[in-house]
């Protein structure tokens, strides 16, 4: 695709912005705010961010609910409730779930609570956008930028999804999900690797590097900051052999930080409602007396950016292989390449996407 397609691609996303059938999206979600409170489920990014469109076009939100915070919101002001509250001071308010990967767990706590299913609606049903267009135009020359350095036309074209994604919902053309980390049609593995699982989880994607490979590979190394998800990872890893597991996170130095835990799969960094110290590290500094990987995969909810600054010498000095998550901040889509090959210039980038949210968007680095 020509650098004219982009320019294309943007006009045409900027014109849905601002058709009519865009504008009646928000009059839907005006209409469960007259008369009745309106609560966000999920006080967190997401959440903040439709709070932020919701007063942009005059919406009021009431407040937040959340399982794991409570205090106020301080980017928006807004109190954050528990579950429970919600029958007791908001007993007749529509709620909108704002969270994507817990929608059927919070919809049966909430109607165990009492709360009929006519009043939860969801983020994504209603196709409430994640970034307003105004906020995106300061990403726009690094999306450039970006969609310069991408190999395939495949990867030009899901950049352009996700930038009309982050604005409008609509979805982005999905890989298979199974492929994720490993997209044949991108990555070939041989039985020499050295795998770096950066934010292990409960050790799914070692369970299909395991596969992939047929268990011939020369060492596995998963780094995991979460206590119950690393017990999990040792729990469903042992009996692997050249295995090492590192409770800890990945960062650009050696140091300590409050980390939001317990959040499963989104358990992050987090310095403003961290509720529990994790150790990091940086892989330069892991490795210094070992062999260095041959293959980098990172889904760190964030930290990606960091974490690559502290792969440096090895990323310069043996060119790993790279399957980077980049989906956790706007501008992750130009940062993460961008300093990739600002390490080495021979990375060649491409990009899939493995879901129909703003989610698992990996960036491919060879």
């Amino acid at each position: 695709m020509s650098v004219q397609s982009f320019e294309d691609e943007i006009s045409s996303i900027r014109e849905i912005c601002n058709s009519e059938q865009f504008k009646e999206r928000l009059e839907k979600v005006k209409i469960l705010s007259l008369g009745k409170p309106l609560i966000l489920y999920g006080a967190g990014t997401i959440g903040y961010s439709v709070a932020r469109l919701l007063k942009h076009n005059h919406i009021e939100v009431s407040c937040f609910c959340d399982r794991n915070k409570n205090g106020i919101n301080e980017e928006s002001g807004l109190p954050i409730i528990s579950p429970y509250q919600i029958p007791v001071q908001y007993p007749d308010a529509n709620i909108i779930v704002c969270s994507v990967n817990y929608k059927d767990e919070i919809t049966n706590d909430l109607i165990k609570l009492g709360i009929s299913l006519d009043r939860i609606f969801y983020r994504d049903e209603l196709y409430i956008y994640e970034v307003m267009w105004e906020d995106l135009l300061q990403h726009l020359d690094g999306y450039r930028r970006a969609f310069n350095l991408l190999e395939d036309i495949k990867s030009q074209q899901i950049l352009l999804e996700r930038i009309r994604c982050y604005v409008t919902s609509i979805p982005i053309t999905v890989s298979p999900p199974e492929s994720q980390y490993f997209d044949s049609e991108i990555i070939t593995l041989n039985t020499k690797e050295i795998f770096v699982d950066a934010g292990m989880y409960i050790g799914d994607t070692a369970e299909a590097f395991f596969q992939i490979t047929d268990n011939q590979y020369k060492h596995y190394y998963g780094f995991e900051p979460d206590e119950n998800n690393f017990l999990s990872a040792n729990l469903a890893l042992q009996g692997k052999a050249n295995l090492t597991l590192v409770k800890k996170g990945l960062w650009s130095s050696e140091t300590h930080f409050l980390f939001d835990s317990g959040l499963t799969s989104s358990s992050k960094l987090d310095a403003d409602t961290g509720n529990d110290y994790v150790e990091v590290t940086s892989l330069d500094t892991f490795f210094r007396d070992k062999e260095a990987p041959t293959f980098i995969k990172m889904d760190i909810e964030g930290a990606e950016l960091e974490a690559l600054k502290g792969a440096e010498q090895i990323i310069r000095n043996f060119k790993p292989k790279l399957a980077i998550c980049a989906y956790h901040k706007p501008e992750d889509l130009y940062t993460l390449p961008e300093l990739i090959k600002s390490f080495r210039d021979d990375y060649v980038f491409y990009l899939r996407h493995y879901t129909d949210t703003l989610y698992e968007t990996v960036l491919y680095a060879f």
